[in-house]
């Protein structure tokens, strides 16, 4: 790829494409052992196609990168796969983690086409937003197809459209509380579907985890997605909606870790760091005055854990540090210095 002729990448445009090639290898690892283990001959067909997206995308941001003369992300490797380990994952785990993961490759790809400006790299994230679309609806489609997916709430049609008119549409802690709207239940049922499925994972996790502050850290998350689970259960269960079920049945008993403790904490600290942003998507578009506390204490709880997740993954040299900009004091000082 010749950019000679083209604008500099931007900061956007290399944080999009530096973000991606963090995920991306650490999906080919965790997919590596999922492929291991895969029985249903339907769902391997998707995992292979997702890897070859995956390999494709690799190469590509590394293109994106030499041209700019910008160093190789470190990423994740084979070091950070283990082959030949026990399953840890069922078929229905791993077809809802790649239905998961394609919605968040949706959601970051369109974003990465927002804020990134030369052609060339819009044109790439626009085929990845059609790959990982095509991805989401082929993963949604199998899960229709076997009965396993987890459709939102249905509500009655209401008898017609009609202005808010009452302040009451904002009651949640005096009076008499109206229903949650649509926008409500969807945001609701979202941030359940991917709770559930981030504890799932970090029970996971803490059952292989061998560092002992790993460990102990783990066990914090689990409690914590434990009481994000809960507290919106309870706001289904007030309003008679039905709950999604839960995963933890499809990790199986092995305590045999297939990935490497930086691999299994980096995929914790994305599960995470994305469950803010849509507990702050659910917070700002719920009128009713008692949501916003319950998301306001997810948002902080995910927070308290991610402070101790960047001190953990820094101690361990297991993080790695994103392009910086230039130091402009180092700078003079080194040159001030040169003159001594």
């Amino acid at each position: 790829m010749n950019n000679t002729s083209k604008a500099k990448l931007t900061s956007a445009e290399i944080a999009a494409l530096w973000t991606q090639y963090m995920n991306e290898t650490a999906s080919i690892c965790i997919h590596k052992h999922m492929l291991e283990h895969i029985e249903d001959t339907e769902i391997r067909s998707v995992f292979e196609y997702a890897m070859a997206i995956s390999h494709e995308h690799t190469r590509k941001i590394k293109e994106f990168f030499k041209s700019e003369s910008f160093p190789i992300p470190i990423g994740f490797s084979d070091n950070d796969y283990i082959p030949n380990v026990p399953r840890v994952f069922s078929d229905v785990f791993c077809l809802n983690y790649l239905n998961i993961m394609s919605i968040h490759g949706c959601n970051g790809y369109s974003g990465a086409i927002t804020t990134c400006t030369r052609v060339d790299v819009r044109n790439y994230f626009s085929e990845c937003i059609t790959t990982s679309v095509e991805l989401c609806n082929q993963t949604k489609n199998l899960l229709l197809e076997k009965g396993l997916y987890l459709r939102p709430p249905v509500i009655t049609p209401p008898d017609r459209a009609e202005y808010i008119d009452d302040k009451s549409y904002l009651t949640g802690w005096l009076g008499e509380k109206r229903p949650l709207s649509c926008i409500e239940i969807a945001d609701i049922y979202f941030n359940l579907k991917k709770s559930i499925f981030a504890k799932a994972f970090v029970v996971f996790a803490h059952q292989v985890a061998k560092s002992k502050d790993v460990k102990k850290l783990l066990k914090k998350a689990v409690k914590t997605k434990e009481k994000h689970v809960r507290t919106f259960f309870e706001v289904f269960l007030a309003e008679n909606l039905p709950n999604p079920s839960i995963f933890d049945a499809e990790i199986t008993d092995s305590t045999n870790s297939p990935f490497s403790e930086k691999l299994i904490m980096f995929q914790v600290g994305f599960l995470f760091s994305t469950a803010m942003v849509y507990y702050g998507t659910g917070w700002a578009t719920s009128p009713r005055r008692d949501l916003s506390p319950k998301y306001m204490k997810a948002i902080a709880d995910d927070l308290d854990i991610g402070n101790e997740w960047i001190n953990l993954m820094i101690k361990n040299r297991w993080i790695e540090q994103p392009p910086l900009s230039e130091d402009r004091s180092k700078l003079a000082d080194k040159k001030m210095n040169s003159y001594q």
